[in-house]
């Protein structure tokens, strides 16, 4: 696993957790060159699992997009690696469970939004301002007063 600090490819697990329903598993990990510590998850993935975008057009599942608006929206901070962990492990468990087969990438943004509007207010307006592709001030003050409903 490359390190996200300074590339380096030859990291050290240091720890390694098993969640307790066994579909995933936490490595904690450094680099023996910058001494950087960093948290990798290990999912079991369905391959076969189809998202319908919003054109129509279907696509394989990829988790790393999901992570990736998740890096977007949370304030990085100590315990941004941990939230993005947790939010990534519900919503991987709430698709295979639910969409076994196929999701769309509507469905997706909302449970991405559910799980952010839970865990951090703030990466939850930063999100539902692309997902929702916001253009006025009031849009933004109108997602504010859902989130405090």
């Amino acid at each position: 696993m490359k390190c996200p600090e300074c590339n380096c490819t030859d990291t050290k697990v240091t720890d390694t957790r098993v969640f307790p329903d066994h579909t995933s598993i936490r490595r904690r990990r450094k680099c023996p060159q910058c001494g950087y510590r960093f948290s990798t998850m290990e999912i079991y993935c369905k391959t076969e699992l189809t998202v319908i975008k919003r054109s129509g057009r279907e696509e394989e599942f990829n988790s790393d997009k999901i992570e990736l608006s998740l890096r977007k929206a949370i304030r990085i901070d100590e315990h941004s690696e941990d939230k993005i962990e947790k939010i990534m492990q519900n919503i991987s468990q709430n698709i295979y469970a639910h969409y076994p087969k196929k999701i769309s990438t509507e469905m997706i943004g909302q449970l991405v939004m559910a799980e952010l509007k839970q865990m951090d207010s703030i990466a939850y307006l930063r999100f539902a301002s692309i997902y929702k592709n916001f253009h006025e001030a009031y849009e933004f003050e109108q997602e504010f007063k859902n989130l405090e409903n």
